[in-house]
């Protein structure tokens, strides 16, 4: 059901609505692996085109494993709620990205952050799901409006008070991330 646009990590996605309850989650997990576990893929150093060409099997032979955090839901067009759903989203149901408007609504009051500290699937990769997470915050809202990364900044401070160089380490990632998107949105 995942294209390779909707497996980019920090990805807000939505299930399709399904018995009048829509889901919301943050892809928090990302990888390539071998169909056969007891393989391991090898880097071939061709391009995608010259694998397709050469050796289409090679595609066939690994799959994208991709993992969503549910951070929201929304019953019967009520208001979104930063919480799980009353039952988790059929396997076979489509999955689309969320377009920046209703990532405004779903993120504020930011609760959504414990739930990310809490579960991410690869603790290691948590602090780069923060930064993707919070600069993409940047990008939902309108040009020049930093407010809600401010105010996620503001419960991400309050969750990480005991780590204070965990908390510097993502914020300056975050800050850098910001300027890179200014800089490259003056160029284009």
């Amino acid at each position: 059901m995942f294209d390779e646009q909707l497996s980019a990590l920090g990805q807000w996605v939505q299930v399709a609505p399904a018995d009048g309850i829509e889901a919301y989650g943050i892809v928090s997990y990302v990888e390539m692996v071998p169909l056969d576990e007891g393989r391991k893929a090898v880097a071939l150093e061709k391009t995608q085109d010259e694998l397709r060409r050469e050796m289409p099997q090679v595609m066939e032979l690994l799959r994208t494993v991709v993992r969503v955090q549910v951070v929201a839901h929304r019953e019967f067009g009520m208001a979104i709620r930063q919480m799980l759903p009353p039952y988790p989203p059929r396997i076979h149901t489509p999955v689309f990205a969320v377009p920046p408007q209703p990532i405004c609504e779903i993120a504020s009051p930011y609760d959504f952050l414990r739930v990310l500290l809490i579960n991410a699937e690869a603790s290691a990769f948590t602090d780069d799901l923060l930064v993707v997470v919070l600069s993409g915050l940047k990008r939902a809202h309108p040009a020049g409006d930093s407010r809600a990364v401010v105010e996620a900044g503001k419960m991400l401070s309050r969750l990480l008070r005991d780590d204070v160089e965990r908390l510097q380490s993502i914020l300056r990632r975050v800050a850098l991330e910001i300027k890179a998107l200014r800089q490259y949105s003056a160029v284009g």
